[in-house]
């Protein structure tokens, strides 16, 4: 009898003709090319334009050119905007999470598993006292990357043969909520607080305060799920984290986001010829907008004003709330390298969302996947296979790895 590692080896051999037959079946090759899925504006919760008013220009030299330079001009500014700061070093940064206070921390470093995993470490180790003295707002801007939810399904959620060859990276965060697309035009903002205090809309309704005092004429408003809404379109979508006596609200607002490249990254919710059935978190569709700033820093120091006058006169830590800067060069520590490790394995991304049960070909084809791996198929040979070998066995179809 064959072992079950000659097994796989065998099928895999075989596994271009099996996907040859499938595919004859299957429509998975449902990428933005195809007319009826073109086009999706999206952000933090998964964010579509409505389909009938989807356009996508036929890529051209200027085009790509236009694009192009928006991400160039956002990579410049970041780059001046972070030269000249005081960083704090490994060892200061570890006193001023684990120590009782209010602080802002601005992460300058672009590097999204870096930025993820600072957010977790200063989460984690915020102290949690009866008379809770220690909120705490970070923001950080990641380069082109697409993060969904830790409970969301990514074959479901994203065109993952089309992230590559744009330049962005996929990452699935330790947060539930649905799926974004960051780039440097992006703010990430994550304001922390004990469970007790937590409200879904409260910092939501503080940042339009602080914008409005300061850009009266942008006329924004909370949504019901907290996102913030400029002419009925989102700019800044949220997710948040309950743990341990503390909670984490933490959003994106688009100010020189290049909207345009985002088209064609994360799927519609339905998709002819495929039915799923999972408990995973649906993305919420809507369109989406930059909000009319000067660039991302307005943004920061318009929210860092605000928050310390919101907390300053109960901060019985220090006279002031301080503001501190890090990157991943100095303040790196065993902690967080491990999460970066988590986040950026095969086993986190693809291997721990829900389990879940797919129809193709309109029901002729059913897969159970548990863990990432087929148990259960109508394609025998598929039977023990990880679902990402699976899909890539598909060329050029939806599902495919980056």
């Amino acid at each position: 009898m064959l072992s079950r590692r000659l097994l796989k080896q065998n099928t895999l051999l075989q596994w271009p003709a099996i996907c040859r037959r499938v595919s004859q079946r299957v429509p998975f090759d449902l990428d933005e090319e195809d007319d009826k899925y073109k086009s999706f504006n999206n952000m933090y919760v998964e964010m579509f334009t409505p389909m009938d008013d989807v356009v996508v220009p036929q890529k051209n030299e200027h085009c790509d050119k236009s694009t192009n330079q928006i991400d160039e001009i956002n990579q410049e500014m970041n780059e001046l905007y972070n030269i000249g700061f005081e960083k704090l070093s490994s060892l200061e940064l570890d006193e001023v999470v684990k120590n009782k206070g209010r602080f802002i921390l601005q992460s300058l470093s672009t590097n999204p598993y870096y930025n993820l995993a600072l957010e977790d470490y200063v989460f984690r180790h915020t102290p949690l006292e009866n008379d809770f003295c220690s909120h705490r707002l970070l923001f950080y801007k990641n380069y082109n990357c697409v993060v969904i939810g830790k409970n969301q399904t990514v074959w479901k959620e994203l065109f993952l043969n089309n992230l590559a060859p744009r330049g962005y990276e996929f990452l699935r965060r330790l947060s539930g909520g649905g799926a974004v697309v960051h780039d440097l035009g992006n703010v990430n903002y994550s304001y922390i607080t004990s469970r007790k205090e937590f409200d879904r809309h409260f910092f939501s309704k503080l940042i339009i305060k602080w914008l409005r005092n300061r850009y009266p004429h942008i006329a924004l408003n909370v949504g019901p799920r907290g996102d913030i809404l400029l002419d009925g379109k989102k700019v800044s979508g949220s997710a948040f984290k309950i743990s341990k006596g503390k909670a984490y609200h933490h959003g994106t607002m688009l100010i020189n986001s290049n909207l345009e490249n985002f088209k064609g990254l994360l799927k519609p919710d339905t998709v002819n010829g495929v039915s799923w059935s999972c408990n995973s978190v649906d993305s919420v569709r809507s369109q989406v907008t930059n909000i009319p700033l000067d660039g991302t820093e307005c943004f920061i120091d318009t929210c860092v004003r605000g928050f310390q006058e919101r907390f300053n006169s109960a901060n019985v830590y220090t006279d002031k709330v301080p503001v501190y800067y890090c990157d991943e060069i100095c303040t790196i520590n065993e902690d967080i390298t491990h999460t970066m490790s988590k986040l950026q394995s095969d086993k986190w991304k693809f291997f721990s969302g829900p389990d879940f049960t797919l129809q193709i070909a309109d029901g002729n084809h059913e897969l159970s996947v548990k863990k990432g791996i087929i148990v259960s198929s109508s394609i025998p040979e598929t039977v023990g296979l990880s679902f990402k070998e699976f899909t890539e066995g598909f060329e050029g179809n939806s599902f495919s790895a980056p």
